[in-house]
């Protein structure tokens, strides 16, 4: 191996500045979190012509809501998780 090279040639010197693929995180306006969680209320799971439609009314893409569902199904499931904890917990008293 030679390390006469400079710092500037390795490709992981701009790994700083460089631009990843990736759009820029954008979060939802009110409006699109409410009807996505009225959905939720409803239906937890979507058909992809149910997914279509509600990307349609609140303007994203059928990917973005499908993501939505999948990351709502996780915090309802993490949530639930929790409180069993709490309530476990809670319930052993020590003497």
């Amino acid at each position: 191996f030679c390390f006469a090279e400079s710092k500037n040639d390795t490709p992981t010197s701009n790994w700083l500045t460089a631009k990843s693929g990736r759009k820029k995180r954008c979060p939802y306006t009110k409006h699109q979190t409410l009807e996505l969680e009225k959905e939720f209320l409803f239906n937890m799971y979507l058909t992809r012509e149910r997914r279509l439609e509600i990307s349609k009314c609140v303007n994203l893409t059928d990917r973005q809501v499908k993501i939505w569902f999948q990351n709502r199904r996780m915090k309802l499931k993490k949530m639930s998780r929790e409180n069993r904890i709490r309530e476990l917990t809670s319930n052993l008293t020590f003497s």
